[in-house]
C-alpha cells in the first residue's frame, strides 16, 4: 500500500498541466547541490561591474550617477583617441622631418661637391654676370632718357596740334562773320569734319609717322581773312547786336499776336469741341429715331399687310367702289370725254373737280338772275328726270315679277297628283 501511494505522488509531480498543454515528466536530480546563475555563465556579473550600488532608495538619483558615470566613460574615450592621434601625428612629422633632414644632406653633399668641382667656371660667369648687369644699367638708364625726349617731342606736338585745333576754329568763325559775298568771290568751304594733325593715342611711346603729319598738314588750304583788324569785327558785332534789337523788338511784336492768335485758336478749339459734342449728340438723336422709325416701320407694315388682307378687297373690288367707279366714269364721258386711255377713278374726280372749278368761274361771270332762272329750270329738269327714274324702277320691277311669274306658269306643278 506504501509503495502505491508513492508511486501515485512521483506521478502527480512529475506529470503536470499548464493550461492544457502536458509537460514531460522531470527527472529527479540525484545530486543534492544547488546550482547558481554564475555555474552557468561566470561573466553575468560582469557585465554591471564597475556600477556604483545605490546608497538610498531614490531612483532618480541613481540613474543620475548612471548618465554621470556613462558621460565620464564617454570623455575618457575621446580624450584617449584624441591621445592617440597626436602621437600618431608626432610620429609621422618625425619621420617626414627626419627624410627631409636626410634629403637636405645629400643635396648639400652634392652642391659643396659642384662648388670644389667648378670653382673657377662659376667665378668667370659671376664676373660676365656683372658686366652685362652693368651695360644693361646703362642702356636702360640711356633707353629712359631717350623715352623722356619722345614723350616730351610727342606732348609738344600734341599741344601744337591743339593750338591749330583752337586757331582753325577761330578761322571757321571769321569766315561765317565775314559777307557771303566774299565767300563766294574766294570760294571759302568750310570743313565741318576736319582731321587731326596728330592722332592722339594712349600709348606715348608709339611711333609717330612724320609722311602722313605733312600730308595733312599741306592739304590745309591758305589762310584768307576778310577781317585785317579787330576794330572790324567790333563793328560787324555792333550792327549784330542792332539787328537783334530789332528782331527782339519784332518779335515781341509778334508775340502780342501770336498769343491773340493762341487763345483765338484755344475759343476755336472749344468752338469746335461744342460743335463737335453738338454733332455727337445729333447723330445720336438721329439713330435713336432712326431706330425708332425702323421700329415704326415694321409696326407699320405689320398694320398695312393686315389692312391689306382684311381692307384692299373691299376697296377695290367691292360693289360699292365699283358703284362709285361707275358712277364717275359715267359723269366723266357725259361731261368731259370718254375714258379711252382707262384712267382710275381718282384721276378723273380731280379732272371732274377741276371742270366744276372752271364751269363756277365761268357762272361767276353771267349774270345772277339768270343763273338762278337756270339752276331753277335744272332743279325742275332734275326733278322730272327724278320722277321718271322712279317710274321707269317701278315699271322695271313690274317686268321683273310678271317675268318672273311667267317662269314659274311654264314649270310643272309642284303638287303631286294622286289617282
Amino acid at each position: 500500500m506504501d509503495s502505491a501511494k508513492k508511486k501515485k505522488r512521483i506521478r502527480r509531480t512529475t506529470r503536470k498541466t499548464i493550461a492544457g498543454i502536458k509537460l514531460p515528466p522531470i527527472e529527479p536530480n540525484g545530486d543534492g547541490d544547488i546550482k547558481t546563475i554564475v555555474d552557468v555563465d561566470p561573466s553575468f556579473y560582469s557585465l554591471v561591474e564597475g556600477r556604483p550600488i545605490r546608497p538610498n532608495a531614490s531612483i532618480h538619483k541613481y540613474k543620475q550617477h548612471i548618465k554621470e558615470v556613462a558621460m565620464k566613460r564617454t570623455i575618457h574615450g575621446f580624450l584617449v583617441d584624441e591621445m592617440l592621434r597626436i602621437d600618431r601625428e608626432i610620429a609621422m612629422e618625425r619621420d617626414i622631418y627626419e627624410t627631409a633632414s636626410k634629403h637636405f644632406d645629400e643635396y648639400k653633399n652634392s652642391f659643396d661637391k659642384f662648388l670644389a668641382h667648378d670653382n673657377n667656371k662659376t667665378i668667370a660667369v659671376m664676373k660676365k654676370s656683372d658686366t652685362m648687369a652693368k651695360d644693361l644699367a646703362n642702356q636702360t638708364e640711356e633707353q629712359r632718357k631717350a623715352n623722356f625726349e619722345l614723350s616730351t617731342i610727342k606732348s609738344k606736338l600734341q599741344y601744337i596740334d591743339e593750338t591749330l585745333s583752337i586757331l582753325l576754329s577761330f578761322q571757321t568763325f571769321l569766315y561765317k562773320a565775314s559777307p557771303y559775298l566774299w565767300q563766294e568771290k574766294y570760294e571759302i568751304k568750310l570743313d565741318e569734319n576736319r582731321t587731326e594733325i596728330c592722332t592722339t593715342n594712349s600709348d606715348i611711346f608709339c611711333e609717330v609717322d612724320i609722311d602722313l603729319v605733312k600730308e595733312r598738314l599741306s592739304q590745309l588750304p591758305p589762310p584768307q581773312l576778310y577781317f585785317e583788324t579787330p576794330d572790324q569785327l567790333l563793328t560787324v558785332f555792333r550792327s549784330l547786336e542792332k539787328q537783334n534789337l530789332n528782331y527782339l523788338l519784332v518779335t515781341e511784336e509778334l508775340t502780342v499776336e501770336k498769343n491773340k492768335f493762341l487763345k483765338a485758336l484755344d475759343s476755336l478749339k472749344k468752338l469746335l469741341r461744342q460743335e463737335l459734342d453738338f454733332i455727337e449728340q445729333k447723330i445720336k438723336e438721329t439713330r435713336e429715331i432712326i431706330y425708332m422709325n425702323e421700329i415704326r416701320e415694321i409696326e407699320v407694315k405689320e398694320v398695312f399687310y393686315r389692312i391689306l388682307e382684311e381692307r384692299i378687297q373691299y376697296l377695290v373690288s367691292s360693289e360699292m367702289a365699283l358703284q362709285i367707279f361707275n358712277y364717275v366714269e359715267f359723269a366723266y364721258e357725259h361731261l368731259l370725254a370718254p375714258n379711252e386711255t382707262n384712267l382710275s377713278s381718282l384721276d378723273m374726280a380731280l379732272a371732274l373737280e377741276t371742270e366744276y372749278d372752271n364751269l363756277q368761274l365761268d357762272i361767276s361771270a353771267f349774270d345772277l338772275n339768270l343763273v338762278k332762272a337756270i339752276e331753277k329750270e335744272t332743279y325742275e329738269n332734275s326733278s322730272q328726270e327724278i320722277n321718271q327714274a322712279k317710274e321707269a324702277a317701278k315699271l322695271l320691277r313690274d317686268v321683273d315679277k310678271l317675268s318672273r311669274r311667267m317662269k314659274s306658269s311654264y314649270e310643272p306643278s309642284r303638287k303631286q297628283l294622286h289617282y
